[in-house]
């Protein structure tokens, strides 16, 4: 039964024996950004930079990935796709059970959609990924970030008087955080006042910067890997 579930979860790759790269202390990568190791920055660049890296010491994300760092390498990635996997179900399970309204569970949305939304300028500008072959592996997770993002928005319009007319389901929250998300918009529901506009404005924010993280990064990397695919069987 477990080698059934490891050749399930892991297929050809050995779990066992995958070498894990080195764990850096997250510290040292702050370290690096502020001597600017790898980044010939500065300005608001650099600040930025700066910011990104030193505001993960408040989430999750790097104490899990410490925690795992003795582990294989596949066998920590797949502890991080299981995060990226439960914070994606978080908001999704508030809608489904209507627990917009209950403070600490609407707190700690806002708090793993923050992490989420940091996650995607750090990529953008602290592109550790560019190290990683894995890119479609990338890609996929970056669409799970960009699902949890819906929901986790459709969490706090289902909370708040922010449309013209007021959230009757979770299938309404995740309907109206969605064409928001896409940038299409019917008509039908639409912001009535500024903390509503801001809402949207920040998520569709959000999705400029998924758009710009794909097309920019993991765009010309596929485009890449299908190119060497193709040569191979040349």
């Amino acid at each position: 039964m477990r080698n059934r579930l490891n050749k399930l979860v892991f297929g050809n790759q050995n779990s066992e024996k995958s070498k894990s790269p080195a764990h850096t202390h997250h510290f040292t990568k702050i370290q690096n950004v502020w001597d600017s190791t790898h980044y010939a920055d500065f300005g608001i660049e650099r600040i930025l930079r700066l910011f990104l890296v030193g505001s993960k010491i408040f989430f999750p994300g790097i104490y899990i990935d410490y925690l795992t760092k003795n582990s294989t390498l596949y066998k920590r990635k797949l502890v991080g796709e299981f995060y990226v996997i439960f914070k994606t179900l978080v908001p999704f399970i508030m809608l489904y059970f209507s627990l917009w309204n209950h403070l600490g569970l609407y707190i700690f949305n806002i708090y793993l959609l923050v992490e989420t939304f940091l996650h995607i300028f750090h990529k953008i500008f602290l592109p550790e990924h560019d190290h990683d072959k894995m890119v479609n592996r990338s890609i996929i997770l970056l669409f799970f970030n960009f699902i949890e993002v819906i929901a986790s928005f459709g969490v706090i319009y289902a909370a708040g008087n922010y449309l013209n007319q007021p959230i009757q389901s979770w299938v309404d929250a995740l309907y109206f955080s969605f064409i928001t998300g896409v940038t299409i918009g019917y008509g039908d529901f639409y912001p009535v006042n500024e903390n509503g506009k801001i809402l949207v404005m920040l998520q569709i924010l959000s999705t400029m910067a998924f758009l710009f993280l794909f097309f920019n990064f993991f765009g010309p990397r596929s485009g890449e890997r299908i190119s060497h695919h193709q040569d191979s069987s040349k």
